[in-house]
């Protein structure tokens, strides 16, 4: 395995091996996951999972009134009051959640950049303490 990696046990890695080795193979950190786009989460908490079916509700409540309406001359206001009420919950869930949602994320994002990660690695012959993001393969 030593000489796979071309590396001494007692020594380590020379600073010109870890050098050539963070050329070849790039530095050691995770490539963050593709984010997506606010105005999707925005819209997923806005029509996703239960939103949904209280949209339909409210789109059966608009649509009962207008028949009511092309029917009656005076046509009863329940179903349009019925319809404003779910959508104005719909409304305020989603941007609620959203908010709630985007705030959490935000927090996660401060936990990832609080506390920088070392590393102890031998070089040469002495212990150094590196970011863990510049070790070489070795």
């Amino acid at each position: 395995l030593c000489q796979r990696l071309g590396t001494n046990l007692e020594t380590g890695l020379t600073a010109a091996q870890a050098k050539a080795n963070n050329e070849r193979d790039g530095l050691n950190r995770l490539t963050p996951p593709p984010t997506t786009p606010e105005w999707v989460k925005f819209c997923q908490n806005l029509f996703g999972g239960f939103a949904l079916l209280l949209w339909l509700g409210a789109l059966l409540c608009f649509l009962a009134y207008g028949i009511q309406a092309s029917t009656f001359e005076e046509p009863p206001d329940d179903n349009l009051y019925l319809g404003v009420v779910l959508t104005a919950v719909v409304v305020v869930t989603g941007v609620f959640s959203y908010y709630q949602e985007s705030k959490s994320s935000k927090i996660m994002e401060s936990f990832a950049n609080m506390v920088p990660q070392y590393a102890l690695v031998l070089r040469e012959g002495d212990k150094l303490n590196l970011k863990a993001e510049e070790l070489a393969i070795g």
